[in-house]
């Protein structure tokens, strides 16, 4: 052996190179899987097979047909003086569907194609059957229709869930480019940058989806307000875990709303057909206030639109106060050690002139 040769490193040759980058390449590849797995699993639990779980329906009419309907499992039956009102429970979104035995003798059917097309036809099945057993011609109205572009309602959900990847992966990029939140200036650029990407965002989506494809055309203002505020919400949300726990803890963060709160968002099949695990995450994940904010004010006039406001302002307001509290921790961690530094070196400068010179 030469006199400057070493023993080559097993933990840097080029077989345990090879080896350890098949094995990460294997990891990966096994979580991407499991990714994909959890997202078909989300979807067909939530989408594949819906069943009517829990339906509110107003009902104006004789007590034995609304004891009948009482006895039907998922729903939930409240009573109204007459037609008029029943129909204005289902507008209000107070209820999910109406029916009201009328002077002419028929049932009227009021459903909500806005607040989800299986919705209306579960609730349009349900009111011909009460009809055909009371003897009573049925009339149907769709008081908060859709638009011809977009029949089946199911535009507002598509539009929510990819403004939440773009918005997470928004927020992440920001981060990745300007680096972690340490001080209030970089807290402060990065929540203006955010803000500027979501109208950014916001605006080019409420574009598509209004003039361009013609589904919601009715209040163009109003629905890149909402899309804005979401976009705001998912990014903060995500900004404020990453700020205050780390990039680890945002991912899964990401995760949990990609896999849960997409299929709880309730788009294609609506609330009142989910199974319980679902329905109980629709009011809390943002893409469940998301989708219901767009739908009460492109179909219903803003009615129902406080609870789902108020969620996505949580959601925002809960982002800027995590990084807000862990831009300030760092602040003052970093005002500690420097004041404790300058007192270390304070402390050694009087040992060194205390102690005897050496001449």
């Amino acid at each position: 052996m030469g006199r400057h040769h070493r023993p080559e490193d097993p933990g840097h040759s080029p077989a345990f190179r090879d080896r350890s980058a098949l094995r990460t390449t294997a990891l990966a590849l096994a979580g991407l899987t499991l990714f994909v797995v959890a997202m078909v699993a989300s979807y067909a639990g939530a989408f594949a097979n819906p069943v009517l779980h829990h339906m509110s329906v107003a009902v104006s009419a004789p007590e034995p047909l609304i004891d009948g309907l009482r006895a039907e499992p998922g729903l939930q039956i409240t009573q109204v003086a007459d037609a008029e009102v029943a129909r204005a429970q289902v507008y209000q979104r107070r209820v999910d569907a109406a029916f009201a035995v009328t002077p002419e003798g028929g049932l009227s059917i009021y459903v909500a194609g806005g607040g989800g097309r299986s919705v209306a036809a579960a609730a349009e099945k349900i009111g011909r059957t009460t009809a055909g057993q009371a003897g009573l011609p049925a009339v149907v109205e769709d008081v908060a229709p859709t638009s011809s572009a977009d029949p089946s309602g199911t535009v507002e959900f598509y539009a929510v869930i990819f403004i939440s990847i773009g918005a997470s992966l928004g927020a992440a990029l920001l981060g990745r480019l300007m680096g972690s939140v340490r001080t209030p200036a970089t807290l402060a650029l990065r929540t203006v940058s955010l803000a500027g990407f979501s109208a950014v965002l916001a605006g080019v989506v409420t574009l598509y989806v209004g003039p361009v494809l013609g589904a919601l055309t009715g209040h163009p203002g109003q629905v890149f307000g909402v899309l804005w505020l979401y976009a705001m919400a998912v990014g903060g949300a995500v900004t404020g875990v990453a700020a205050a726990f780390g990039t680890a803890a945002s991912i899964v963060l990401g995760l949990f709303l990609v896999v849960v709160g997409n299929a709880a968002a309730a788009g294609p099949v609506g609330r009142p057909l989910l199974s319980g695990f679902y329905s109980t995450f629709t009011t809390v994940v943002p893409q469940g206030s998301g989708v219901s904010l767009l739908r009460s004010v492109s179909y219903f006039g803003g009615n129902g639109a406080q609870a789902p406001l108020l969620t996505l302002a949580a959601w925002a307001g809960a982002g800027c106060l995590l990084a807000v509290v862990a831009t300030a921790a760092r602040v003052n961690y970093r005002a500690r050690y420097d004041l404790w530094s300058q007192r270390g070196r304070q402390r050694g400068l009087l040992r060194s002139r205390l102690l005897p010179s050496s001449n």
